[in-house]
This record gives structure tokens, C-alpha cells and sequence, in this order.
């Protein structure tokens, strides 16, 4: 995870405690609304029993306020008391409202795929403002708790700046994937649209999986360099019409270690994830795929790997005519649990639909 990750996670953490922070401030809020509307009903039938609560409500700004604009002292005790009940009973109850506001807002930003924008912080800065109201109960009080929530809006306009830098990191790392993508295409003699339909089936299976929006995206974006590493393979093994001898095949397996050794000092999330597919993306669950016959796959590595293997089997090659999709499709489920990741064919099956229609779209 880069450095721009690191700092996105742990203000996204600060939300979530902040939002917890407000739940429990909200019923604290509401049991003390609540005992103020009992303390004012209570003041009038048992006025003798308010004397001990009296400095409860006297460090009440408003009901400070209150004393100094109207003569209280001509009321009677319970009636005083009643009103000053009444008022704290309101305060927290506002202030219960307000943190209400805040906690919905704050769950909003955490549930989000993009938290940290320059709109967000505004709309903090502005929640702020009417965290403030805790003044009216306490005035100390009511100043931290505003620059608390001052503070976290600027962090949040610190997490928009990150934001903003990613996709500016992550708009160039794309543009040198596609180009990439398209010189090992080119160099590896693949007709047409090889490296988009993989981009594609990579995308769908990714969904199916679970993955949100963002991650698909990723994911299908860093599977077009999966053979970045045949850009150092001779040609004339990659463009061999006839079968391969066992030592030409030894010499195309080392397109996974040469494309990781090609992505293994370029920074950024896609290029890492570019690496890993690219190294992962022949691996086999039953140990018997290179480059280092793993069995614990990343699921990146186990999604490009039928995304590939389907395209590569529909596909016309120099030393193969394309399969028909049946047949194709039968391959891809006979070798689920020793090729394949069980769980991306079954994603395989669900959406094979999809699939199709994608293949179709972008026939050579």
C-alpha cells in the first residue's frame, strides 16, 4: 500500500471513531433530555426534592441568559426550577439532533467508494458550526467539541488532496498500461482485441465476485499487461505456426517472471496489482502451474487466469484455429479445482452470459 493508501486509512479510521464518538454522545444526550423533562415535571409536584439538582441546570448557558433578562427571583422555587429543567431538557435535545446530523453524514462518508472530496469537507465545516450549539449548555465544552469537528473537516479536505492525487497518479499509470498493453500485443502477434476482451472478462468475473466499482475497474485496467513479459521473448517462438518444441515452451513460460521483473520496481496500486497478475496469472490450485507452481493464488492472479484461458481457447492463434464457445466453455468448467479456482468458474458460469456478449462485441 503507497504512502497516499496509508494516509486515506487512517483518516477513514478517524471517521469511523468520530462516528462512534457521536452515537455515544447522542444517548448521553437523549437520557439527559429525557431526566430534564422529568426533573421540570418533578419540580412542580416534589419541589423539596430539586434543591440537591439545582447546579445541574444553573451551569446552563441559556439558563444563565435566562436569569440575567427576566426576575426569577420573584417566582416561586419549583417554578425556577421547572423552567430550568425545561431549558436543559431542550438544549440536549438539540444538541442530540445536531450529533444525529453528524453521525448520519459521517456514516455516509465511510460507506462511500470516494469519502474524500472538497464538498464533503465543506459539508463538515458547515456541520461544525452547529456542533457549536454545545455552548449553550456549557461553554467550554461546546469550543472543544467545535474544534474537534474543525479539525477533522480540514483533514478531510487533506483526504480530498490525496484523493485528487491518486487520480492523477492513477490516470498515468492507466495511460502506461494501455501503452503497454498495446506494444505487447503488438510484439507477441496477437490479433485485434485480445487484450480488451481479457479486460472485459476480467471486469464481469471481478463483479460477480463481489468486487465494487472501483476495484473492478482496477483489476481489468492492470490484466492487460498479464503479458508484459513476452516483450522479451524472440519473436519467432511467439509467432511459430507449428507446435512448440519443450524447449521453446520453457523459453514462453518465462513471460511471467520477465513481466515481473519488468513491473517490480514501478510504483503505484495498478502497476503492483499489474505485477502480480503477471506472475499469477498460469499459476494452477493444483500446484502444477509456473512459474513457481504456487497453490495459494492471489484472487487477482485466479481471475486473469480464466478471463485468459477462455479468450486464448475462442481465439484464432498461428498455431491453432479458434474453438467453438461450447467447447471452450466446457474446458474452462472440467478444470475447476486443478486449473481453475473453483469459486471464478462457478462467477465463470453465473455470468457466462455476459461474457458472450462481450466476445461477440469485440470479435477480431
Amino acid at each position: 500500500m503507497d504512502n497516499i493508501s496509508k494516509a486515506k486509512t487512517r483518516i477513514h479510521h478517524l471517521a469511523r471513531a468520530l462516528n462512534w464518538i457521536c452515537r455515544i454522545a447522542r444517548v448521553i444526550f437523549i437520557v439527559l433530555a429525557v431526566v430534564g423533562m422529568i426533573g421540570a415535571v418533578v419540580s412542580i409536584l416534589l419541589p423539596d426534592t430539586m434543591d440537591r439538582y439545582k447546579g445541574f441546570f444553573e451551569q446552563n448557558t441559556i439558563f444563565r441568559i435566562l436569569q440575567y433578562a427576566a426576575d426569577l427571583g420573584s417566582m416561586e422555587p419549583r417554578y425556577v426550577f421547572a423552567i430550568g429543567c425545561t431549558v436543559t431538557s431542550i438544549t440536549f435535545a438539540t444538541l442530540s439532533f445536531y450529533t444525529r446530523y453528524f453521525q448520519n453524514f459521517l456514516s455516509r462518508m465511510i460507506e462511500t467508494e470516494r469519502p474524500f472530496t472538497r464538498e464533503t469537507a465543506q459539508e463538515v465545516r458547515r456541520g461544525s458550526y452547529f456542533i457549536l450549539l454545545t455552548v449553550l449548555y456549557n461553554p467550554i465544552v461546546g469550543v472543544v467539541i467545535f474544534l474537534v469537528t474543525m479539525l477533522f473537516s480540514y483533514l478531510v479536505d487533506y483526504g480530498a488532496y490525496l484523493q485528487e492525487k491518486a487520480d492523477q497518479t492513477n490516470r498515468i499509470q492507466g495511460e502506461m498500461i494501455v501503452s503497454f498493453a498495446e506494444i505487447t500485443e503488438n510484439k507477441s502477434g496477437q490479433t485485434g482485441r485480445h487484450i480488451r476482451r481479457v479486460a472485459e472478462y476480467t471486469r464481469v468475473l471481478a463483479r460477480t465476485l463481489g468486487m465494487n466499482e472501483e476495484r473492478a475497474n482496477a483489476l481489468s485496467l492492470a490484466s492487460t499487461m498479464h503479458d508484459i513479459g513476452k516483450l522479451m521473448i524472440p519473436s519467432e517462438i511467439l509467432e511459430k505456426p507449428g507446435k512448440l518444441t519443450e524447449e521453446e515452451y520453457a523459453i514462453i513460460k518465462t513471460h511471467t517472471t520477465y513481466g515481473g521483473k519488468l513491473l517490480e520496481n514501478v510504483e503505484g496500486e495498478e502497476m503492483a496489482l499489474a505485477r502480480t497478475i503477471a506472475l499469477e496469472h498460469h499459476e494452477r490450485p493444483d500446484g502444477r502451474g509456473y512459474p513457481k507452481g504456487l497453490k495459494d493464488i492471489s484472487l487477482e492472479g485466479r481471475i486473469v487466469a480464466v478471463a485468459d484461458v477462455y479468450d486464448a481457447l475462442t481465439s484464432k492463434r498461428s498455431y491453432k484455429d479458434a474453438w467453438e464457445q461450447d467447447r471452450a466453455y466446457q474446458e474452462i468448467v472440467k478444470g475447476a479445482g486443478t486449473q481453475f479456482d473453483e469459486g471464478v468458474v462457478r462467477a465463470f458460469e453465473s455470468a457466462y452470459g455476459e461474457i458472450e456478449r462481450i466476445r461477440e462485441k469485440y470479435q477480431d
